[in-house]
Order: structure tokens, then sequence, then C-alpha cells
């Protein structure tokens, strides 16, 4: 099952001012979220164009940018191809991921440091957004953990989680398509995650951030069936 695009349509991006090359980037990312664009196969850049509405020129930059991120491959005289994410990938990013986060929120509650307004106002919009508009909830959960990385105060710890984004993304629009990640469930831990910040539980918010990036190796079961 694949969610809904949401807002990101070309018609809506255009009337907003959203740049040509702007509205190819969002588009591509978008279907290979919902898998329009299966791993192992290569994106046309022609037809690409056809179906964001834009020229090739902006798609070929849009296919540069996924590629830096991480989304594709890209082959002389093939053109981009769809990376794929295997079960030995998801077991180390969970690796890498639990790492960071955890080491960013027990920063936090040592710290005593502040926790942004932020969270609770993605926690309202992530409420607001309808469960089937996959990414849109992607987005929203996207922005809730890069806040609490960013909230402990390291740079390179941000660079490092920034640089997980791609796949990231591609695990959670996974988890939401398999039924593994459920968003009301998502929703109240996240609720539950900014309270034990807020009174500086480390030992809460651990617990907390352990079970609720337990959904990773779930989705990896899930996969290999």
């Amino acid at each position: 099952m694949n969610g809904q695009q949401g807002s990101g349509g070309a018609e809506t991006d255009a009337a907003k001012g959203i740049s040509a090359r702007e509205r190819a980037y969002r588009g591509i990312r978008a279907k290979l979220l919902n898998g329009d664009f299966p791993a192992g196969g290569f994106i046309e850049e022609v037809a690409a164009a056809e179906a964001i509405g834009v020229s090739r020129s902006p798609v070929r930059e849009a296919l540069n940018r996924l590629a830096a991120e991480g989304y594709l491959e890209l082959h002389p005289r093939r053109g981009a191809m769809v990376r794929g994410l295997n079960a030995a990938e998801l077991r180390d990013l969970y690796e890498v991921r639990l790492m960071v986060e955890t080491h960013a929120v027990r920063k936090i509650c040592r710290e005593r440091r502040v926790v942004p307004a932020e969270l609770t106002v993605l926690c309202e919009r992530h409420e607001a957004t309808s469960p089937d508009d996959f990414l849109d909830c992607v987005e929203i959960n996207r922005l809730f953990h890069q806040a609490i990385v960013a909230a402990a105060g390291n740079t390179v710890l941000v660079q490092v989680f920034d640089g997980l984004q791609a796949p990231l993304a591609r695990v959670a629009m996974l988890s939401l398509q398999q039924g593994v990640g459920k968003t009301d469930i998502i929703e109240d831990e996240h609720r539950q995650m900014i309270a034990a910040l807020s009174a500086h539980d480390e030992a809460a918010i651990v617990d907390l951030v352990k079970r609720h990036l337990d959904l990773m190796p779930r989705l990896v079961s899930a996969l290999q069936r």
C-alpha cells in the first residue's frame, strides 16, 4: 500500500513559486519513497520530466542531488539506478542510529539542556496529518528526531545523523507500508519522549528511544518473510 503524496504535487509547488529544480527533486524523491521507482531499476530522464512536469535539465540536477544523498547510483551511459536496502544495511543503520540518538538524549539530560518547543509543534502537526499520508508522516518524523539530535548541541553528531537521512526516510516509509510502524503508536511515543526529556529523566528517555527504534529490527524480520 502506497501513501498519498500529500501537498507536494507539481501544480501546488508551482503555485507556491518553488523552482523547477526543487519540484523535480521533491517529485522524484516522493516517487522513490513511494516505490514508484523500484530498487535496481533505472530512472529515465524523459519519463521523469514528463511525470513531474518539468524539463530534463532540472531532472538531471535532481538525480545528481539524490545520488549524493544516497538514493541513487549514477552509472556512465546507463543513468541513475535506484539503490536498494538489504537486511545487513538495515541492521548497520539501526546500530548507528541507536548510538547517535541515545547519545543525544543522554547529553540533553546530563547537561540539563532546554527541550525545543518545536518537538511539541511537530507532534501536533503529526496528529493533524492523515495516517494515510505517508510522505508527510515520514517528513514530520524526520524533523522530530533531527530536532532532538540538534538539541544535544554537538554539530558533528548532527552531521552524522543528517548523513543517515536517505536510508532512514526509506526505512520510515517501508515501516508504514509494511504495517510495522503505526502512526498512533509513533505519536504516543513521541509525546512520552518529550515528557522524559523535559524531566531530564535519562533512564526513561533512553528506554523510550530504544523501544521507539525497535521497529527497524522488526522491519528486517518482516522483509525476510
